[in-house]
């Protein structure tokens, strides 16, 4: 597999779509520094998943997306593609190729492609898993980060280790399974939890079920008395509802017609409603249109303002080119004649100089003949002595001449000495003031840099404090968090237990269920649920309640009714209804309520003491109103014979004084709280959970601003830590100037001593020189003494030989004029030829500049005939706009008025309605009474009924015909009487205690098989843990070594020689382990990493890197200027590594290194030939050799 194409549009600077189409190999990326070609890596990290908008170099994610420059608008997306060559199936799919796409809105929104198919950024990390790539793997070196791989704590080093050893994929499934454990123990605990509670509620289920067993054979025999009763008063009832519904149809027809008139009112309203709710969309809608008309038409006015200042523009460009263009022809027309002008001056020239060299030769050849006659005629005439005095003489003189010009140089020699020690000397001043200024400048950036250290011990000292404060935080937020994990658990043990209906009765828990599932409607809910009592009542008011707590709330008797009815049908137990529109209340005599009032012992009414919604209260008081709460039996006896024994008195543990003196008490086997007690305990874990969430959301947040400081104290540290560094720099570069003006001050010295030395040297030479003088001039003397004696004896030859000298001084004159002429004219000749030069580059300059106007004159015309053609078509436009407005404002006026017209029309007939409603009120308010008697009757009728089917589980007609009143009833209400005492004394009797026992039983050994089930699952999951935990252990020892070896192999390659090496930190542990990096470069003594140089910091992170990819090699690697501390022969060395490994590893190698880039099969370049935008520019090398080769 290797990476085979990036498609990048609107990252960062990469503003247009770009391309890059890869091969196998090596390919760099290049360009000058700020082009973008860091980007690159950037947007294939960013593709496969990183989320770290600091590992992006941005400081949020809208920083990825393109965010315009002088001439473009930033975009709103940004996507980057990275195709796959999978022909190998190196990724777990079926496609030869795969495309993973990421695409990022300015919105914050984030969408990922697999092969162009939505996906999550989940499955994009399981796709490249314990593949080496993603956006962590060591598979992606970011710009600067090579160093990292050892600069890191030998623990968090495990990273590249673990993606090599392929133990990813383990260390997730790992995780997994601990997360399942974790689970599998919470819900351990919750089992054990319930099975607790529950085990607690089987003894005493046993017990009650027992009485409830006595208490149902009484009532079967106080149920058939009672059938018959009810029968005989269901007869009575029935034909009173009958006269009641019969006044009932009489008004509902009247009720009936007035509400057709209100249906024909209310029609008429809501279409005149709906008429004027359009009108309204209508008048919104021009509303909307005109202001958009009249913002167009602004536009539209402020886009011909700009075409007309652009055209001002280009006319006064125009004006000042076409001043500069006749500037520059004019100036082009004078450099040309004078061109003209020296050509012409030139040919003269050359033609002059043709005669006066032919002229030279003739008068030289013929004073050569003469001279050759006149010296041969000398020869014979004048003797050896004359001939050696002469030349004595003319020696003479030719060295006072020369004497008397080296004297000139030395002189001119002796001021240009003493001009260049003024000079070297003021070079020297200049030099020890500006380092004496540098040096100042160097103790002012130490005591900054003493400052900025000051800061950095501050802000570590502050960071430090920050954290400590953090772990402080964190512990407390994961004791808090235990505690919540267990009252959450303890919650929902309870609300398990009331959902599940747990403690009631069959027929209430299906009652309550099957209200909760909608299907029976009215029903409020069990009493237990609608109350609320004080800790300190409840174990008083459950007992006084008993089996009513189970009583189920309902709306009317009809509601009670239907829930009998489908108990019935699915013979699912009994329940006790109370319905609210018949339920009285039942309250003590005021008279013997002021009688214990005050009395010690007496605590209050027990329905006073119970906390209830308005709507309940009458059932409250039916149940709890004649009840007493007395402190303890002696004070409930007393009260009892203060009321001589009438009413019913509980104490606060539980004994009851029944009215008549009947006493009931005991312990109370109570193992778990009650229906009261436990909606109490619930709400109190629910009161206690808020507390613990609200502390934990305070922990959050202290935690969070924390760790904000620690991260402030951080970056100001690492601020603190670039200004110190920055500063050093500054004093390195100071010192560095300094130590060049040391240099400059040293040589300047040095200059001076040996300009001294020089100038001595020049004296000497003048001295000597004067001696010579003096000598040569005595000799001439005496030589001139000579020749005048000589000159005597030869008087007779001195005529022949001055006529001799007078010819040849003439001759010789006119040679030398015309020598003198000759190179006068090759002298003008070639300042003719380097000024006709001159002349012809500038006019050529000119032509050009005139040119180049002539093309922006071009462009210019083009352009300002372009806007006066738009600036036509934008006046045409604002015109039309201002039709439009004119248009647009009439039709909303008109509109406008349309809406007051409806509106008033709407109004108008929803006063007709209104009048309408009225009238059906004042029927339905008379209908109601109707119905409210009829109801009345029917309720009667309806709870006599009920009552035969709630309490006895039967219809009227089937009791009638199964139950006859066989004597009389007065008998028979005796008989009810005394079953109802006897069934009383048993006290309070769980009648569901027998189902629920069963039940509970049930349930118990459920759980005890769930039990076992989980505790199964936790070991094998726990064995799957240490299973997962040796595979990852041997298989990253495996690679630790394998790596360690290439490590040494691969570091004696790139260093040219050396040791290095590998260690584990805890080798007893491999999965915690950390691991050491030894390095020893050639002729170095083993040290530490922070010992090494920048550049033998990378070459050993190469190594590593390297190691790493011969025992795992990955698809392809993208390296960013790791190399860029490395010196040209480690570059060299380094490419040719890349290029050993290129035969499986592809690399993206993003350089500026010459020695990298001569290894690269494939160059792209990264340019920005508009500011703010990259663009790609690719070179395909290899192909580049082979042709060259051919």
């Amino acid at each position: 597999m290797y990476l085979k194409q990036i498609d990048i549009v609107g990252f960062k600077s990469f503003a247009d779509k770009s391309q890059i189409v890869l091969s196998p190999g090596v390919t760099a990326v290049v360009g000058p520094n700020g082009s973008g070609k860091s980007n690159i890596a950037d947007a294939i990290r960013w593709v496969l998943g990183e989320q770290s908008v600091r590992n992006l170099r941005g400081s949020k994610m809208e920083d990825v997306i393109f965010a315009g420059s002088e001439l473009r608008k930033p975009t709103n997306l940004c996507e980057v593609s990275l195709t796959l060559d999978n022909s190998d199936r190196h990724l777990p799919v079926v496609f030869d190729e795969v495309t993973i796409t990421r695409r990022v809105f300015r919105s914050g929104e984030s969408e990922y492609y697999i092969n162009r198919q939505p996906c999550r950024l989940k499955d994009i990390h399981e796709l490249f898993m314990d593949t080496g790539l993603g956006r962590d793997a060591y598979s992606i070196i970011g710009q600067g980060k090579i160093e990292e791989m050892l600069s890191t704590r030998p623990e968090d080093r495990r990273g590249p280790f673990e993606d090599a050893a392929g133990i990813v994929k383990f260390k997730h499934r790992r995780k997994e399974a601990e997360r399942k454990l974790e689970d599998t123990e919470n819900n351990l605990i919750r089992v054990d939890d319930i099975l607790a509670e529950l085990t607690q509620q089987l003894a005493p289920l046993a017990e009650e079920r027992a009485r409830a067993e006595q208490y149902q054979q009484l009532s079967d025999a106080l149920e058939e008395a009672e059938i018959t009763l009810l029968v005989v008063e269901i007869d009575r009832l029935h034909e009173r509802f009958q006269q009641a519904t019969a006044a009932v149809s009489g008004q509902q027809a009247v009720r009936d017609e007035a509400q057709a008139a209100l249906a024909q009112a209310e029609a008429a309203w809501r279409e005149a409603r709906a008429s004027f709710e359009e009108t309204v969309s209508q008048v919104e809608a021009l509303q909307q249109r005109y202001v958009r008309l009249v913002e167009e038409r602004q536009r539209s006015q402020g886009d011909l303002a700009l075409i007309d200042q652009r055209l001002e523009h280009l006319a006064a460009a125009a004006e000042a080119r076409q001043t500069r263009r006749i500037e520059q022809a004019r100036e082009l027309e004078d450099i040309e004649q004078e061109l003209s002008h020296a050509n012409t001056a030139l040919h003269e020239v050359t033609e002059k100089l043709g005669e006066r060299a032919a002229q030279l030769n003739e008068v030289a050849t013929s004073a050569s003949e003469e001279r050759k006659n006149v010296l041969t005629a000398e020869i014979e005439e004048m003797s050896a002595e004359l001939i050696e005095v002469n030349h004595r003489a003319a020696s003479l003189r030719n060295e006072l001449k020369m004497l008397a010009e080296q004297a000139a140089s030395e002189a001119g020699k002796r001021a240009r000495f003493e001009q260049d020690q003024a000079r070297w000397q003021a070079q020297i001043d200049d030099a020890a003031a500006a380092h004496r200024k540098l040096a100042e400048q160097v103790v002012t950036l130490e005591a900054d840099m003493e400052r900025a250290a000051a800061r950095i011990e501050e802000h570590e000292r502050v960071r430090e404090e920050a954290a400590e404060a953090e772990a402080t935080t964190v512990t407390e937020l994961h004791r808090l968090r235990a505690e919540m994990q267990a009252m959450q658990a303890r919650l929902e043990l309870l609300r398990d237990l009331e959902q599940g209906y747990d403690g009631y009765a069959l027929g209430v828990r299906t009652v309550l269920q099957q209200a909760h599932r909608g299907a029976l409607t009215g029903i409020h809910g069990s009493l237990a649920e609608l109350v609320h009592v004080d800790k300190k009542y409840e174990i008083a008011i459950e007992t006084a309640l008993g089996g009513a707590l189970q009583n189920v709330v309902v709306d009317r008797e009809a509601d009670a009714r239907a829930a009998i009815h489908l108990l019935k049908q699915r013979q699912a137990g009994r329940a006790t209804f109370m319905p609210l529109d018949v339920i009285k209340s039942r309250r003590l005599r005021e008279g013997d309520l002021d009688s214990v009032r005050g009395q010690d012992g007496f605590l209050g009414v027990a329905s006073d003491l119970v906390d209830a919604d308005p709507v309940y209260r009458q059932a409250v008081e039916h149940l709890l109103g004649n009840v007493l709460i007395a402190a303890s039996l002696e004070r409930a006896n007393a009260l009892a014979r203060d009321l001589q024994y009438r009413y019913r008195i509980v104490t606060l543990q539980g004994d009851v004084v029944s009215p008549g003196g009947m006493m009931t008490g005991g312990h109370v086997n109570r193992k778990g709280p009650g229906l009261l007690g436990r909606s109490r305990e619930r709400q109190d874990v629910e009161q206690k959970l808020r507390e613990l969430q609200e502390s934990e959301r305070a922990l959050i947040e202290r935690q969070q601003l924390l760790r904000e400081q620690v991260s402030q104290a951080q970056q100001a540290r690492f601020d603190a830590q670039k200004d110190l560094e920055r500063l050093a720099n500054e004093r390195q570069q100071l010192q560095e100037q300094m130590r060049q003006l040391e240099y400059q001050q040293k040589s300047a010295a040095e200059r001076l001593e040996a300009l001294a030395w020089e100038a001595e040297q020049l004296q000497s030479g003048s001295d000597a020189i004067a001696l010579r003088e003096q000598t040569a001039q005595q000799g001439l003397v005496d030589a001139e003494t000579a020749l005048a004696s000589l000159t005597e004896a030869l008087a007779a030859k001195r005529k022949e030989l001055t006529e001799l000298e007078q010819r040849l001084a003439e001759a010789h004159e006119q040679v030398t004029g015309l020598r003198i002429e000759v190179a006068t004219l090759r002298q003008e000749r070639e300042g003719l030829r380097v000024r006709q030069k001159e002349l012809a580059n500038r006019a050529a300059r000119l032509r050009e500049a005139i040119a180049i106007l002539d093309i922006e004159a071009q462009t210019a015309a083009t352009e300002e005939r372009d806007l006066r053609q738009e600036a036509t078509s934008k006046r045409s436009g604002v015109q039309s706009l201002f039709d439009a407005v004119a248009e647009g404002e009439q039709q909303l006026e008109l509109a406008r008025q349309a809406r007051l017209e409806r509106e008033a029309t709407a109004r108008q007939l929803e006063g007709i309605a209104h009048e309408a409603r009225q009238a059906v009120a004042r029927e339905d308010e008379l209908l109601h009474r109707a119905v409210v008697a009829a109801e009345r009757a029917d309720a009667d009728l309806a709870h006599a009924l009920q009552k035969m089917g709630d309490n006895h589980g039967m219809t009227y007609e089937w009791a009638k015909s199964r139950y006859p009143l066989t004597g009389s009833v007065d008998d028979l209400e005796r008989e009810v009487q005394s079953l109802r005492r006897r069934r009383a004394a048993l006290g309070d009797v769980n009648l569901g205690a027998i189902e629920e026992h069963e039940r509970l039983s049930e349930r118990v050994t459920f759980l005890t098989e769930q039990r076992d089930d989980l505790v199964e699952a936790q070991q094998q999951l726990e064995r799957l843990i240490d299973e997962i935990d040796t595979e990852m252990a041997n298989r990253f020892m495996e690679t630790f070594r394998q790596i360690q070896a290439e490590f040494a192999h691969a570091f004696q390659i790139l260093f040219n020689g050396g040791e290095a090496d590998l260690s584990l930190t805890n080798p007893e542990d491999p999965l915690t382990t950390g691991i050491e990096v030894v390095a020893k470069p050639p002729g170095k003594r083993l040290q530490n990493l922070n010992l090494l140089s920048g550049g033998e910091r990378a070459l050993t992170a190469m190594a590593l890197l390297f190691a790493i990819l011969r025992v795992r090699p990955v698809p392809f690697c993208v390296l960013d200027e790791v190399e860029a501390a490395l010196d040209e022969a480690n570059v060299s060395r380094f490419a040719q590594q890349l290029k050993v490994f290129a035969a499986e590893t592809q690399f993206i190698v993003i350089t500026h290194r010459r020695g990298t880039m001569e290894e690269a099969d494939a160059l792209y370049g990264v340019t920005m030939p508009e500011r703010g935008v990259s663009s790609l520019v690719s070179v395909r090398l290899a192909d580049e050799i082979d042709y060259e080769t051919a």
